[in-house]
This record gives C-alpha cells, structure tokens and sequence, in this order.
C-alpha cells in the first residue's frame, strides 16, 4: 500500500483555504487506499479547534475521516505555542522527531 504524509503546518483561513486543500485531499488519497498521515504543525493546530476561521464543512470532514482510520498527529511544540489543550479521539500528540522519520518513510509528501 502507497503511504502517503501531508503536513500542514497553515493555520485555517478562508482567504487562503490551505487547511480545507489538506483536509480533502486526505480524504482523496484515503478513497484510492492509500495509507495516509495527515501530521499538523505550527498554525495548523488551529485546525483542531473550533474558530469561526475553519468552516463547518472541514470540520466534519476531518471528523468523519477520523472514523474511516486518518491518522492525524500534531506537533507538540505548536500545541502548545497555540494553546491547543484538548484533541480529539482519533488524534495524537507527536513531536518533528516523528515528522522528520515520516518523511524519510512516505511514498508520497504533500505540504501545506
């Protein structure tokens, strides 16, 4: 199976949709059975909460790829420069340690 990592590191913007981009195209490399990773990092932890910036619809949609088995791992340094506390099920707390192995590993890098 291709593994494939997107790393976000764009906080959620309406003038510049970066985030929504990342979001569905895992969800786009998940429907061709790809093993994706979807690695959050500086701003991009924004996307895990609930601001008026990340629309509804990415909103739902990170979640219900949550269900159907994306991985998605944040930098820990960034959670907390961005004062994210709380994730969600299905999200882990993960370092540029493991960024940097997941890149080496990755068939296929994507960033944002």
């Amino acid at each position: 199976m291709t593994s494939a990592l997107i790393a976000l590191h764009a906080g959620p913007d309406s003038e510049n949709p970066r985030a929504d981009t990342a979001v569905r195209l895992a969800g786009a490399m998940l429907a061709d059975n790809k093993d994706v990773c979807l690695f959050l990092a500086g701003q991009g932890v924004l996307l895990l909460t609930n601001t008026d910036a990340t629309s509804e619809s990415t909103r739902t949609l990170l979640g219900e790829l949550l269900e159907l088995g994306l991985e998605v791992r944040c930098c820990g340094s960034s959670l907390k420069a961005q004062g994210v506390e709380d994730l969600p099920i299905g999200v882990s707390k993960s370092s540029m340690k493991e960024l940097s192995s997941r890149i080496s590993a990755a068939d296929e890098v994507v960033c944002f």
